[in-house]
């Protein structure tokens, strides 16, 4: 990956390049941001710029046999950790090697991937993923072996927030004393979850959402669209590249988020509490992954609804045909609904985390939704 394929973060892309020029980047670390703004594009650029032996005006050449190895993610000294879970039932005590290839094309092929998007193309989309102590093991493995190419080798932990307890500690071991030439590169979405701890021995590397006068025209440019269209796109997109990547081409799947989200707040408004009931039983037969992008989605949908309620359409993010549909719902919903819809959908989301059954989890939140819209 190069820092010239990424699009937006000029100001912190120049100071990740000083800081590899330069030999200042430390041993440890933590890339942080929201889903899809390019942290994990960032770590693999800057990782390729550390290692490139024929570097051009002080970037990375994209030619030689390291930047080639890198490019395909086979350099011998590029290790990752990700969350996984069994595919198959005879699959025992998983671990990112066990599915290498199908992460690196994952990667690959979307390097601003959503932790969703990882799990379908692993195939566990009824299953969430973690970061195991058997994955802490294999990393401590990885790394005691010393660099095949130069002095640098690199362990990119994504998503280190799916790591359970224990391979948080082991984690913590190695990052106290950590072996020469060794450098972990975390990429966070929920830096706040992780171990304290962990936090303060990295270096925090703050991934903002990308400008939109950066966003714009790189997203004209790469979709072949109107710099008008790119504009709705990037204000759809918060500054997220790979949410913008989707929002013009959603999956089949993606859709079904999308109609079971309006037909719950749909059923809510209508006060039909029978098919309220049918909506939170079918709900709850999706996967774990699903119910969790589901309800995340409906948090989105009331945030854009919230905001025509309070009519103020300039931090508006919505496509202007979708605009006469959440006007009606918000001109039907009384104030103290929003709140209190929010805390039931977070709370929701918590219940999903801890596996609590997923009938009585979807149950409460549509019935809260449902009662919350009676007092108006």
């Amino acid at each position: 990956m190069l820092f010239s394929s990424i699009p937006g973060h000029a100001q912190l892309k120049e100071h990740l390049i000083e800081m590899a020029n330069a030999n200042r980047v430390g041993h440890a670390l933590l890339f942080w941001g929201d889903e899809g703004v390019g942290a994990l594009a960032l770590a693999l650029a800057l990782a390729q710029q550390m290692v490139c032996s024929a570097k051009k005006e002080r970037l990375a050449c994209g030619t030689c046999p390291k930047c080639n190895k890198m490019q395909k993610l086979i350099h011998p000294d590029l290790h990752f950790a990700v969350p996984v879970n069994s595919v198959k039932p005879s699959d025992k005590n998983p671990v990112t090697n066990h599915y290498g290839d199908v992460w690196r094309k994952a990667l690959s092929d979307n390097p601003y991937m959503s932790e969703h998007q990882w799990y379908d193309a692993l195939g566990i989309d009824n299953k969430s993923g973690n970061i195991s102590v058997h994955e802490a093991d294999a990393i401590l493995k990885k790394l005691s072996y010393k660099a095949f190419e130069g002095d640098c080798k690199f362990m990119i932990v994504w998503l280190p927030e799916r790591m359970n307890v224990q391979a948080a500690n082991t984690l913590l071991k190695i990052l106290e004393e950590p072996s020469f030439g060794t450098h972990f590169f975390l990429v966070s979405e929920h830096p706040e979850q992780l171990l304290p701890t962990i936090r303060s021995r990295c270096q925090s590397i703050r991934v903002n959402p990308i400008l939109k006068e950066e966003m714009v025209p790189a997203l004209a440019k790469e979709l072949n669209i109107s710099v008008e269209e790119a504009e709705v796109v990037a204000r759809l997109s918060g500054g997220s590249w790979g949410r913008a990547r989707s929002v013009s081409n959603l999956s089949e799947q993606q859709e079904e988020v999308v109609r079971y989200a309006h037909a719950l707040i749909n059923c809510c408004v209508e006060k039909r509490l029978f098919t309220v009931i049918q909506w939170s039983e079918e709900a709850a037969g999706f996967g774990r992954e699903r119910q969790r992008q589901l309800i995340q989605y409906i948090l989105e949908l009331l945030r854009n609804i919230h905001i025509e309620h309070l009519k103020v359409h300039q931090v508006s993010c919505v496509p202007p045909a979708e605009i006469a549909q959440l006007r009606l719902w918000a001109a039907r919903l009384p104030n103290s609904f929003f709140s209190e819809a929010a805390n039931a959908l977070n709370e929701a989301l918590a219940d999903i985390d801890r596996n609590v059954n997923a009938k009585m989890t979807f149950f409460s939140v549509a019935l809260r939704l449902f009662y919350g819209c009676l007092s108006n």
